[in-house]
């Protein structure tokens, strides 16, 4: 993918976590690797998903520097730790969304609830620890441990980190996420959950990954996102 189409997904990508309610203010960031190549493309510092346009998304190395006078947020250096050991992803999603820190908060291990959450089946893991202000490789490095060969990272009492073989996939991952952790918050007021599994859900997991799949959960969500900001149907 070009740098100009990669830019127009991380665009999307911004807006439709915004659309789906995970807009994090400040604090939330997507990050997408230049393939092959130490260098990735980030947001404005201190700017929320809502604000972003194509003019705030900058490329920088390793070491978070754009070349400019152009910041992208420091805590991006546990995108970079995460990249460094997996080099099957090409983006990572950090968002702070309302019912995955409800559901950590009460002490609750994500559980699929229904079929679409499938396609993060036995690839969610918990970071149980607390680290304050993530800015630093040392915490990053602990993070990529965590997560291992998963698909998204819950933090406790602090949100989620999903990553993707691309921003497509990454995106896609944590809107499942936020969505079945509202279903299982209100499936635990009946106070016994029956969650999915088996042979049938790992079917189920390499059908919703499949590039066709999310191709098509993404076209939706952009659709949806773009009903409302004529500039991402232009970004096409």
């Amino acid at each position: 993918m070009n740098f100009g189409d990669l830019r127009d997904d991380l665009l999307a990508g911004f807006h439709i976590l915004d659309e789906e309610g995970q807009n994090s203010g400040i604090a939330g960031h997507v990050t997408a690797r230049l393939q092959d190549r130490e260098r990735l493309l980030g947001h404005r510092y201190g700017y929320a998903f809502d604000e972003v346009r194509a003019g705030d998304i900058f490329e920088a190395d390793f070491d978070l520097d754009t070349g400019t006078e152009d910041r992208v947020s420091p805590s991006l250096a546990f995108h970079v730790s995460i990249y460094r050991v997996r080099a099957d992803i090409g983006a990572v999603v950090h968002t702070h969304g309302f019912h995955a820190l409800a559901l950590g908060a009460a002490g609750e291990a994500f559980r699929p609830v229904y079929q679409s959450a499938l396609m993060l089946w036995d690839r969610v893991r918990l970071y149980d620890r607390y680290d304050g202000i993530i800015e630093n490789d040392e915490v990053g490095r602990h993070m990529a441990a965590a997560l291992g060969d998963g698909s998204v990272l819950a933090l406790r009492n602090h949100g989620i980190v999903a990553v993707g073989r691309n921003v497509r996939e990454a995106v896609c991952a944590a809107v499942i996420y936020e969505e079945n952790c509202a279903i299982q918050l209100a499936a635990l007021a009946g106070q016994k959950i029956k969650s999915l599994g088996g042979p049938e859900a790992e079917q189920a997991r390499d059908f919703l990954v499949s590039e066709r799949v999310i191709q098509m959960r993404w076209d939706q969500l952009r659709r949806k996102a773009a009903g409302t900001r004529p500039f991402l149907t232009e970004a096409i």
